[in-house]
């Protein structure tokens, strides 16, 4: 009977090894799952603050209607402070302590719209485009441009492919259309 109590402990404690693998095994998969929520939320926060800078682009765009309805702008491009049209560029006025035409306005906007893209969004930058045809309403895409990077999923087991299953930076582009 002694010999029978011995034989029980020694399998009690190969038990508790194998239910500490089993329990461990479960904690990675859930701190995976865990990483990928993170990821996940960083992901959308950076979406959402760039629906945000378009709209706030936007409204800007039809507060300032006498700029942007005589369709002179057709494309430019915001990377910070610096324009890709250079009448605009060109325009160097604080309008924030200043009264400003609709051009210096228009300026102006834009300028502190590329900065806070800059800010807020990692390698954010924007660019609009306008039509200007006659006889029909001047309509201005807005795209906010950005680089995503998102969290590898299975990467070393090969079960995933395409932009997820790397880890790299993408570049993503948000566009709104808007009617000034």
């Amino acid at each position: 009977m002694i010999n029978h109590v011995s034989r029980q402990a020694g399998f009690t404690l190969l038990e508790v090894l194998i239910a500490l693998l089993v329990i461990s095994i479960g904690l990675l998969g859930i701190a995976g799952m865990q990483a990928l929520a993170i990821n996940n939320t960083s992901i959308a926060r950076v979406q959402s603050l760039a629906a945000l800078q378009a709209a706030s682009l936007a409204s800007a765009m039809q507060a300032n209607e006498a700029y942007w309805t005589n369709g002179s702008l057709v494309t430019t491009t915001v990377n910070g402070a610096v324009l890709g049209d250079a009448t605009l560029n060109g325009q160097a006025v604080d309008c924030s302590t200043a009264v400003c035409t609709p051009v210096q306005m228009a300026s102006w906007d834009l300028k502190q719209w590329g900065t806070a893209l800059q800010n807020l969004l990692p390698g954010g930058n924007g660019v609009i485009n306008c039509t200007n045809v006659v006889g029909t309403p001047i309509t201005c895409t807005i795209n906010v441009i950005w680089q995503e990077k998102n969290v590898a999923l299975n990467a070393a087991t090969g079960t995933e492919a395409g932009a997820l299953a790397t880890g790299t930076a993408q570049q993503q582009t948000y566009s709104m259309v808007v009617q000034p």
